[in-house]
C-alpha cells in the first residue's frame, strides 16, 4: 500500500518514525549509545504503531467532515507528541513521563523554550530531537492550514473569505486567489497538491538557512536547529544562553530575513492551488508587520534614549545602533511568535538602565504573523481588517455623508472580516481568562500566570524567561500546570473558532450560501 493512501494520522506516525532515525543515526556517530538506542526503538515502536493504525483505517474512503478532519488534527496534536517523548523519557528519565511529553508538546506546537532546568547538561541527541519536532509541528501547521484551514474558512482565511466570491469556491485577497471548496478536490488530493509546493519549499529554506549559519561561524549542531526553528518560528535552541549566545550581527540579519519569509505566506502562495500575488507590496500583512516592527522599535529606542538623556550621544553612537537594531529584531521575532532574543537586547538595556519592556514583547506575540503560517497569535490579517475598519469609521466621523470607494473585495473586508476578526479577539481574550483562572487555582501567582497564559496561547514559548526576568520558565512547573499548559499551547495551535467548528455543524457550506444568497441580491 502507497505511503500516500495511508490515512493522515497514520502517515504523521510514519513520518515521526523514521525522523527519529536521524537522532538514532547521530547518537551513533557521537558514540551516543543509550541515545542511540533509545531513538531506533522509538522509531520501531512508531513505524509498528504506523502499521497497525494504517491497517485499521486503510478501508475508511468516505470524505471526511471537517469535525473528523479536525479531530484528527487535535488527536496528532496530543498523541504524536507522546511517542515523541518516548526516547526523551529512556535517555533522561528525571524529567519524567508527563515533563518528557510535555517538552514534546512545547516543540510539536512550536511554542519552544524548554522544561530541562539545565539545557546545557542535556544530550545533543535530544536536542537535535527536539528541533526536528519543532519542525515537523511548523510542517504539520502549514499543511493543516491549507488543507483544512483553508477550505473550512478557519485560521484566518474567514477574513479573506469576506474580501472575494465565495460562492465560485475562491476568494481573493492582497491579490492573492486562495481555494476555499472544502469538496474539490477531496481531502487526500488536497493534502497531496499542498505537500509537493509546501515540502520542498519549506525543506530547501531551512537547509539553505542552515548552511548560511554554518559558514557565519555557528556550529553545525547548532546552525541546524536554529535554522529548523526560524522557519518553523518554534523557537528553540540547545545553548542555555538562547539564540544570543552564539549570535553575531550577521546571523541575525540572516535570521531576521528568514522569519519575514517564514511569518508569511509568500512563498507558500502555490499552496493555495489559485495563484500567488503580483508583488509583494501588495501583501497588507507584510506592510502591516512592517508597520508594526517599526513602531514598536521606535517605541523601545526612544524609551531606552529618554533613559540615557544624560549620556553624551557622541560617545555613544555605537551603543545607539546597536539599541535599535537589538530592539528591531527582538521585536520581529516576538511578532512572528519565535521569540529570539538579539545579541544586542542587553546592551540596549544596560545603555539606559531602564526595566524590561514586557508588555510591548507581550502585545508584539499577541498580534502574531501572517495567516497559513507557522506564527501563533491573533493573526495580521485579523488585525489588518480591524485596522481598516477603523479608519473607515474614522473617515465616517469627519464626513458622514462623504461616498469613499474602497471596492468590494475591502468592504467585505471591512464588514463581514471586521466582525469575525472581534469575534476571534474576544475568544482569544476569554482564552486568556480561562487558563488564567486555572493556573491561580493551581497556585501560580497572577503575573506568572498571566504572562504564561499569552506565551502559550500564542506559542511563543521564550516570552515566560525574557519577560519574566529570574523565572525559570516551564522547568519547575508541577502536572497539573502543565496540563493546563500544555491545552492552552494546542488550542492556541487550532484556534478557538476551529474548537468551535469541531463540536458544530459544518458551518462552512453554511458561510458559503450565506455569501452566495448576498451575492444574488446585490
Amino acid at each position: 500500500m502507497s505511503l500516500l493512501r495511508l490515512p493522515a494520522f497514520a502517515l504523521f506516525l510514519v513520518i515521526l518514525g523514521l525522523a527519529m532515525l536521524g537522532p538514532a543515526l547521530f547518537a551513533a556517530l557521537t558514540a551516543d549509545w543509550k541515545s542511540g538506542r533509545s531513538f531506533l526503538y522509538a522509531a520501531i515502536f512508531t513505524l509498528f504503531a504506523a502499521a497497525v493504525i494504517g491497517t485499521l483505517f486503510s478501508g475508511a474512503h468516505k470524505r471526511p467532515s471537517i469535525q473528523v478532519e479536525l479531530t484528527v488534527l487535535v488527536a496528532s496534536w496530543l498523541i504524536i507528541p507522546a511517542l515523541a517523548a518516548i526516547p526523551l523519557a529512556l535517555i533522561t528519565p528525571r524529567i519524567g513521563v508527563v515533563g518528557a511529553w510535555f517538552e514534546m508538546v512545547l516543540c510539536f506546537t512550536t511554542t519552544g523554550s524548554t522544561s530541562y532546568l539545565e539545557p546545557g547538561q542535556v544530550e545533543p541527541a535530544i536536542h537535535l530531537w527536539r528541533g526536528m519536532v519543532g519542525w515537523l509541528g511548523g510542517l504539520l501547521t502549514l499543511a493543516a492550514a491549507y488543507v483544512i484551514m483553508a477550505p473550512r474558512r478557519l485560521g484566518g482565511f474567514e477574513v479573506a473569505a469576506s474580501a472575494g466570491t465565495v460562492s465560485s469556491g475562491h476568494a481573493e485577497f492582497g491579490g492573492r486567489l486562495v481555494t476555499l471548496d472544502a469538496a474539490t478536490p477531496g481531502f487526500g488530493r488536497r493534502l497531496n497538491q499542498a505537500m509537493r509546493v509546501i515540502l520542498p519549499i519549506y525543506a530547501g529554506i531551512t537547509a539553505a538557512l542552515a548552511g548560511i549559519f554554518s559558514m557565519l561561524g555557528q556550529g553545525g549542531l547548532t546552525g541546524a536547529i536554529h535554522a529548523m526553528s526560524i522557519v518553523s518560528t518554534s523557537g528553540i535552541t540547545p545553548l542555555a544562553g538562547g539564540f544570543a549566545a552564539s549570535s553575531s550581527l550577521g546571523i541575525e540579519m540572516v535570521a531576521a530575513v528568514f522569519l519575514v519569509l517564514s511569518a508569511t505566506r509568500l512563498i507558500y502562495a502555490r499552496a493555495s492551488q489559485a495563484g500567488s500575488v503580483t508583488h509583494w507590496s501588495q501583501d497588507p500583512e507584510l506592510r502591516l508587520m512592517g508597520i508594526l516592527v517599526g513602531l514598536a522599535t521606535l517605541t523601545l529606542f526612544l524609551r531606552h534614549w529618554f533613559g540615557a538623556l544624560s549620556i553624551k550621544v557622541s560617545e555613544n553612537l555605537t551603543d545607539a545602533l546597536a539599541a535599535i537594531w537589538g530592539s528591531a529584531f527582538t521585536a520581529l521575532s516576538f511578532l512572528t511568535t519565535t521569540g529570539f532574543v538579539s545579541s544586542m537586547w542587553q546592551s540596549a538595556r544596560d545603555w539606559s538602565g531602564l526595566s524590561n519592556p514586557g508588555l510591548i514583547l507581550l502585545a508584539l506575540c499577541a498580534v502574531g504573523g501572517g495567516a497559513a503560517t507557522t506564527a501563533g497569535g491573533i493573526k495580521l490579517i485579523r488585525a489588518y481588517a480591524l485596522l481598516r475598519h477603523g479608519l473607515r469609521e474614522l473617515d465616517r466621523i469627519a464626513l458622514p455623508n462623504g461616498i469613499i470607494g474602497v471596492g468590494s473585495g475591502m468592504r467585505g473586508i471591512m464588514r463581514e472580516g471586521a466582525f469575525i476578526a472581534w469575534a476571534f479577539i474576544m475568544l482569544f481574550i476569554l482564552s486568556i481568562f480561562v487558563v488564567i483562572l486555572g493556573l491561580t487555582i493551581t497556585g501560580m501567582k497572577f503575573e506568572t500566570a498571566l504572562v504564561a497564559s499569552i506565551a502559550t496561547l500564542t506559542n511563543t514559548g521564550p516570552a515566560i524567561s525574557v519577560v519574566l526576568e529570574g523565572e525559570t520558565g516551564f522547568a519547575l512547573l508541577g502536572v497539573p500546570e502543565r496540563l493546563i499548559l500544555a491545552g492552552s499551547m494546542i488550542l492556541g495551535r487550532i484556534e478557538t473558532l476551529g474548537v468551535i467548528a469541531l463540536f458544530s455543524i459544518d458551518f462552512s457550506h453554511l458561510l458559503g450560501r450565506a455569501n452566495h444568497h448576498q451575492d444574488s441580491k446585490q
